[in-house]
Order: C-alpha cells, then structure tokens, then sequence
C-alpha cells in the first residue's frame, strides 16, 4: 500500500516510535483530529491523549501522549512529547493502583498549597499522567 503516512513519536529520550501508519487519531487542543493520507498541512498543541493508529499491516496501536506538539508535513506525522509510552506496556491494574495513590498525593497538598506551590503541581501532573495510563490501556483492551 502507498498511500501510507509516516509516524514519528519522539520524546526526551530519543525517538520512540518509526513507523508507516494508514492513520492516526488524537486530541488537540482545538478537538480530536484523524489524520489520513495527503492530509493538509498541520500544526498544533496535543492535549493530554491516547494516540491510536493503524499500522500498514492493518494492525491497530495505541500510545499514551502527555501533550506536546503534533506536526504534519508532506505525509510525515511527528509528535513531540515529554512523555510516551505504548499500551501494550501498561498494566491496567497496576496503572488503577499508581491512579489511586496519584489521587491521595493530590488530596492531601492541594487544600494546604497555592496554585503555584511546586510540590502541588508535580502531584496534578503525576495524576494526570496516570490517568491517561488508565485510560490507555482500557483503550488498548478493545483494540
């Protein structure tokens, strides 16, 4: 098939994923996108989002993105992110178990600090991050 995209996901590590994709979905900060072959041009702020696509095999993944930026030019997607991480990696129990124990950190600082305490904002951005997992990996399950 040649009507495929190329996907790149990098991260602060290094580059994470390289592939040939038929599309890919994900939300943006103005709404969810699908990007197909001979997309327009694009550039824009991710959300907090599972990324879902469909390889040139026709096979179906998903990647927890922690915002960032999502780049389209001349059939090449490039995201980047601070954080990644593919959900086939992540344990749905263990993801509900790092939730709960997100959301009690939070609880407990957030009546005591103010909105820019540093501690606190780790804690949101913990919880945030650990949601996305959650939801990922459910996500994954109906793949």
């Amino acid at each position: 098939m040649s009507n495929l995209l190329e996907l790149e996901l990098i991260t602060p590590e290094g580059v994470l994923l390289e592939e040939k994709v038929q599309n890919l979905i994900a939300k943006t900060e103005q709404g969810e996108i699908g990007i197909l072959y001979n997309h327009a041009e694009l550039r824009a702020k991710l959300d907090n989002t599972p990324v879902r696509f469909t390889l040139a095999d026709g096979k179906q993944d998903i990647f927890a993105v922690l915002g960032g930026i999502i780049e389209l030019s001349n059939n090449k997607i490039t995201i980047l992110t601070n954080f990644a991480e593919q959900g086939a990696h992540i344990d749905e129990a263990q993801a509900k178990n790092e939730v709960q124990k997100a959301e009690t950190e939070f609880k407990l600082l957030s009546p005591n600090a103010s909105k820019t305490d540093s501690n606190l904002i780790i804690a949101e951005v913990r919880l945030q991050r650990e949601l996305l997992r959650l939801k990922t990996a459910r996500l994954f399950k109906e793949l």
